[in-house]
């Protein structure tokens, strides 16, 4: 009973000190794709800030596991509202989902991002970072 009761309260847990951890990777891996010419629509809500990360924010960040790999949902959030950029209105809000796995090298975010293999170049470009104007 004790152990249902306590898998009941830490389904949506995450420790203050992971949020800022997931934060720190959810914007790295953008900023990742940013630096690939990627025009996602997360990206684009990147670069709507200029180059000011202090305008980004990530909010309402839940995940569906207590322990190791986790599926989490959070919101992007740009502060200034909506902006155009190259001919289209892009969203200051975004609704998104993520796969993280714990970072065992050092000198990075102790979570990522979890990225697929694509097939057939080999290369790890392929990420569950998902993102859409609410």
């Amino acid at each position: 009973m004790v152990l249902l009761l306590a898998l009941a309260l830490s389904t949506a847990f995450v420790a203050p000190r992971d949020v800022e951890l997931f934060h720190e990777s959810v914007l790295a891996e953008i900023n990742h794709h940013e630096t690939l010419r990627s025009r996602s629509v997360e990206v684009n809500w990147y670069r709507a800030a200029g180059g000011d990360r202090s305008r980004l924010h990530v909010a309402d960040f839940k995940c569906d596991q207590p322990v190791g790999r986790r599926t989490c949902e959070f919101t992007l959030v740009r502060d200034g509202g909506p902006v155009e950029l190259r001919g289209e209105t892009v969203p200051d809000r975004l609704s998104c989902s993520a796969r993280f796995q714990r970072n065992l090298r050092g000198g990075s975010p102790a979570w990522l991002v979890e990225r697929r293999l694509r097939v057939p170049r080999g290369s790890f470009t392929g990420t569950t970072l998902r993102c859409e104007a609410p």
